[in-house]
C-alpha cells in the first residue's frame, strides 16, 4: 500500500492491513466442508451437521483477540447474526492458543457481542483452509458444501447480508459458489459536492489541520474540537467518487456506507459520533476499495474529534515522539462546501459506476411534472426554478431496473446527486 496507508495504520489504527480475497481456500469451494464439533464459551456444543438440520446455512469466522480487522468486523457480523440467527447458524472460532474461554468472554462483553464464540483448539479446522491469515469467513450451504471463502474483514453488515442472501430461500435448490461479495444494487440517490469534505455541525466547532513530515512521509490530518458529547458530522463526496465504495469509518462505529448516512429530508450525509471526555475519536472518510485493493486513496480524509484543544497538543507530542520530525498545526475556518450547481443535476450510474443513458425521471411539484432524460454520459439536468421537487424514475433502458419504492425530494436550492440503478 502507499505511504499514506502506513501513516494511517500507525496513527489512526484503521486496521486495513489484510485485504479481502477468495484466492486462498478456493479449492474448498463447491465441495463438502468437513464436519466438526466444538464447545463454545457458554458450554454449548456446536456441530456443523447438526446445525444444518435446522438452518439454511452456517457461517464460520476465524479470528483472534489481537486481530484489528477481526475486531472491526465483529459489529457487522453481530448485527447480521441477530437478524439471521433463526436461518443461519454462526460460530466465531479463535485461532489464538492464548485466547482462553475467559479471555474470549471478556472480549465478547467488552465489544457488546452476542454471537456464539469458541476456540479452534490446535488449529484443527483452521489448518484445513490453506491460509495463514485472519480474519477468515467460510459459509457452508444447506447441502454441506463450502460456497463462500473470504480472507479479510467484511466492510459492513449490508455486505454480509447480501452475501448470505445468495444462499437462502426457496430458490436456492443447488450449490452455487460465490467468489466475492455481491455488489450493492439498491436504488439510492446521494448528494454530491465540488469535492470530498468533512465538517462538524456543532456550534463553535474548531478545525485544525495538522501537517506531518518525517519518516519519508508528508501528510495532513484533521483534528476537530467540539464542546459536546456528540459530534454531528456531515460528510460530502464529489461526483467523481465511487459512491458505493466511499465509507465513513470510526473504530466505535465500524465501516458505515454512505447510504446509511443519508438524511433525505435535508439531502445531506450525516452521522452522530460519540466523543469521549478524554482522548479522541479517530476515523476516516475514504474509498474502501482503493485502500484495500488498490494503491491507496489520495482523497482520503483522516480525522480526529475531541472535546478539548489540549488533546491536539497531546496528539502532536505523540507524533513527534514517534519520529515525525516536523509537525505543525494550522487552525482553519469550517466551511460548508455544498453543491455549487446552477441546476438540479443527477448523475445516473449502475452498480459498477458506469453511466446509464436514457433514464427518464419526473420532477414534480403539487401542480405539474416535468420529465427529463439522462444523456449519453448518464447526466440529467433540470433548470426549472428552485423548488422542492418530488423525483421519481418513470422509465429505464432495457437491462436496467430500479427499486419500485424509490423516490427523492430535492431541497429548495439547486443541487447535484449520484443516482444508482441496477444493471440486471
Amino acid at each position: 500500500m502507499m505511504k499514506k496507508v502506513i501513516l494511517i495504520l500507525l496513527v489512526l489504527t484503521l486496521f486495513l492491513a489484510v485485504s479481502a480475497s477468495a484466492e486462498d481456500g478456493s479449492s474448498l469451494l463447491g465441495k463438502p466442508f468437513q464436519d466438526f464439533t466444538v464447545t463454545d464459551i457458554d458450554g454449548n456444543t456446536f456441530t456443523l451437521s447438526e446445525a444444518l438440520k435446522d438452518h439454511e446455512a452456517v457461517l464460520i469466522n476465524f479470528w483472534a483477540t489481537w486481530c484489528g480487522p477481526c475486531r472491526n468486523e465483529f459489529p457487522a457480523i453481530n448485527k447480521v447474526y441477530e437478524e439471521y440467527k433463526d436461518r443461519v447458524a454462526f460460530i466465531a472460532l479463535s485461532t489464538e492458543p492464548k485466547d482462553s474461554n475467559d479471555i474470549i468472554k471478556a472480549f465478547r462483553q467488552e465489544n457488546g457481542l452476542t454471537l456464539p464464540m469458541g476456540r479452534d483448539e490446535g488449529h484443527k479446522l483452521y489448518n484445513t483452509l490453506g491460509t495463514k491469515n485472519i480474519p477468515v469467513t467460510v459459509i457452508v450451504d444447506r447441502f454441506g458444501n463450502a460456497v463462500f471463502f473470504q480472507i479479510g474483514s467484511f466492510r459492513t453488515a449490508d455486505d454480509l447480508s447480501r452475501t448470505l442472501e445468495t444462499f437462502l430461500g426457496e430458490k436456492y435448490t443447488e450449490t452455487a459458489v460465490l467468489d466475492s461479495v455481491p455488489a450493492d444494487t439498491s436504488t439510492v440517490a446521494l448528494p454530491v459536492s465540488p469535492a470530498r469534505a468533512l465538517r462538524m455541525e456543532n456550534e463553535g466547532a474548531q478545525k485544525a489541520a495538522i501537517h506531518v513530515k518525517g519518516k519519508g512521509l508528508e501528510e495532513t490530518l484533521y483534528f476537530y474540537i467540539v464542546n459536546d458529547s456528540t459530534a454531528h458530522v456531515i460528510a460530502e463526496i464529489s461526483a467523481s467518487d465511487s459512491a458505493s465504495d466511499v465509507i465513513f469509518y470510526t473504530a466505535e462505529m465500524g465501516y458505515t456506507p454512505l447510504k446509511e448516512m443519508l438524511d433525505p429530508a435535508r439531502s445531506v450525509l450525516a452521522a452522530d459520533v460519540s466523543v469521549p471526555e478524554e482522548g479522541y475519536v479517530a476515523g476516516a472518510l475514504m474509498d474502501y476499495n482503493k485502500m484495500v485493493y488498490g494503491e491507496g486513496d489520495p482523497d482520503m480524509i483522516p480525522f480526529y474529534i475531541a472535546r478539548s484543544s489540549g488533546e491536539i497538543d497531546t496528539f502532536v507530542d505523540t507524533l513527534k515522539a514517534s519520529g515525525y520530525s516536523e509537525v505543525t498545526v494550522e487552525y482553519e475556518t469550517e466551511t460548508d462546501a455544498g453543491s455549487k450547481a446552477d441546476a438540479y443535476i443527477i448523475h445516473v450510474l449502475d452498480q459498477n459506476g458506469d453511466p446509464v443513458p436514457e433514464v427518464c425521471v419526473n420532477f414534480c411539484t403539487d401542480t405539474a411534472c416535468v420529465p427529463c432524460e439522462s444523456d449519453e454520459n448518464g447526466t440529467i439536468v433540470y433548470t426549472g426554478k428552485p423548488d422542492v421537487y418530488h423525483v421519481q424514475i418513470i422509465d429505464s433502458p432495457e437491462g436496467y431496473s430500479c427499486d419500485e419504492s424509490f423516490e427523492m425530494y430535492t431541497p429548495k436550492t439547486y443541487g447535484e446527486w449520484i443516482l444508482r440503478l441496477r444493471k440486471d
